[in-house]
């Protein structure tokens, strides 16, 4: 059971990778370019204020309330699964770890909707 645990841990950890990925993408992307922390080996003490601070600032892009809503909720979903990732870390539950997936799934489709709109509306 521990190999899948493992195995499972190792598959998050890359999930949150790809949607923080997005997220930069999305940053450089946006009408006023935000600089995120972008080392292939950032850590999450420095990925998660910058990302707190992403969601702040929303509201701060000159774009429509659904982009700015992707936005943030990329930003908020993302969190939510990088704290649930650090719980299982602790203790490993089934429940935690589907819920890092669920909210990397939230994050994921809300950052490539606003990638989508960012690239067309160039």
């Amino acid at each position: 059971m521990a190999d899948r645990d493992d195995e499972m841990m190792h598959a998050l950890v890359h999930g949150i990778s790809l949607v923080y990925s997005l997220l930069v993408e999305a940053c450089r992307a946006l009408p006023v370019p935000v600089n995120m922390p972008a080392d292939p080996w950032v850590s999450v003490a420095e990925v998660r204020p910058a990302v707190k601070r992403l969601a702040a600032l929303a509201a701060d892009q000159p774009m429509g309330e659904d982009q700015e809503w992707q936005l943030r909720s990329g930003c908020i979903h993302l969190l939510a699964a990088i704290d649930l990732y650090a719980l299982c870390e602790t203790r490993y539950e089934e429940t935690r770890a589907d819920g890092v997936g669920a909210n990397l799934a939230t994050a994921e489709i809300d950052l490539k909707d606003l990638l989508i709109w960012l690239y067309a509306n160039k």
